[in-house]
């Protein structure tokens, strides 16, 4: 499936470089640029949110002076509406039990109708995956879904984004990553609760961290399959997995970021510890394809790493990729999810809502 939804904005990217290519912070975008189930529950929209922990504020209430510090690139804010946080149970039709056993509500599966969403309406559906959890780890504690759900509550108030719908699926660590997962059959699943909502979806975009993809497993590794306009790699294992998943999203001409920070796992050979803020990715980044390039002008709000390939893509611009410093170690690892997943939001949602 080819997407041509983002072409315009995606495949432009380099004629905005900057003239040295050297790092640095995020330029603000402009103008131009940007069954089981339990039953619905409203909730305040969280606020910014780290990978420990997120705090939560009201959706229906934006301060004069948030409002005023949008700018003319934001969007309008979204009608004042309560956020639902929907949880329901789900496995994949190939899958075993035991990894998507989630009987109660707070460790199943969420979709979040956020702020602005309302009946009758159609909106982006942004899927989440999150990494590998630790063995025994209860759903309910994993910190993806909520530092996710806290960076789009916090642009959607801003004006950043529109009106979003989030798909927040969660797993149990039993050996295997997502295993069975299927994005098709999860979004047949997300097209009936949007039914029964009275919501339907625009578009469809996933992204995914750590453990999402390269490290074996379905998670990301067949994101073609969810039919997205645009796709994320957030420091994922970069394992044969993640070439082989790369490679057919530039054959379906589909909008694809990679960021790393760290190498996390997969790399031949084995690096000697894992998390290595002084890994050289042009290692991983030239089986994909990848050259360097010039820096655009836009970047994620975290200085880039000093190498040559901390700005890097493809010949047709399809795949781009950048190499950001949040840290060294497991820290920078968690600390990459909000600046990764806010950039990604920015430059491919939010401008595919545009006019």
């Amino acid at each position: 499936m080819r997407s041509t939804l983002l072409g315009a904005a995606w495949l432009g990217w380099v004629a905005a470089c900057s003239s040295d290519g050297a790092p640095r912070g995020h330029t603000a975008p402009t103008a131009a640029g940007t069954d089981g189930s339990a039953p619905a529950t409203e909730a305040a929209a969280p606020a910014r949110a780290s990978t420990a922990s997120a705090s939560t504020t009201s959706a229906s209430t934006a301060s004069a002076s948030t409002a005023s510090a949008t700018g003319s690139g934001a969007l309008a804010p979204p009608p004042a509406s309560p956020v639902r946080r929907i949880p329901f149970a789900w496995k994949p039709p190939k899958a075993d039990d035991a990894p998507y056993a989630m009987a109660d509500a707070e460790d199943q599966h969420h979709l979040v109708l956020g702020a602005g969403v309302e009946r009758g309406g159609a909106y982006p559906v942004v899927v989440g995956l999150h990494g590998q959890p630790r063995r025994g780890e209860e759903p309910r504690a994993y910190a993806f879904p909520r530092t996710v759900e806290g960076v789009v509550a916090e642009m959607v108030e801003r004006g950043e984004l529109g009106p979003t719908v989030l798909v927040l699926p969660v797993f149990r660590y039993l050996g295997v990553d997502w295993p069975a997962f299927d994005l098709a059959e999860l979004r047949t699943k997300v097209e009936a609760l949007l039914a029964e909502h009275g919501v339907r979806a625009t578009r469809y975009f996933v992204f995914g961290h750590s453990g999402a993809a390269g490290c074996g497993g379905d998670g990301l590794n067949r994101a073609e399959r969810l039919g997205p306009a645009a796709v994320g790699f957030f420091d994922t294992c970069v394992g044969p997995g993640l070439v082989q998943a790369i490679g057919r999203l530039h054959e379906a001409a589909i909008p694809t970021l990679v960021l790393h920070s760290v190498e996390t796992a997969g790399f031949v050979p084995r690096q000697k510890r894992e998390y290595l803020a002084s890994f050289d990715f042009g290692r991983a980044y030239r089986p994909l394809g990848l050259a360097p390039v010039t820096c655009p002008a836009r970047l994620p709000d975290a200085p880039l790493r000093d190498q040559p390939y901390r700005c890097a893509a493809d010949a047709a611009g399809v795949v781009r990729a950048f190499v950001v410093d949040t840290g060294d170690g497991e820290a920078a690892h968690e600390a990459l999810v909000p600046v990764a997943v806010r950039y990604f939001l920015r430059e491919l949602v939010a401008t595919a809502a545009r006019p």
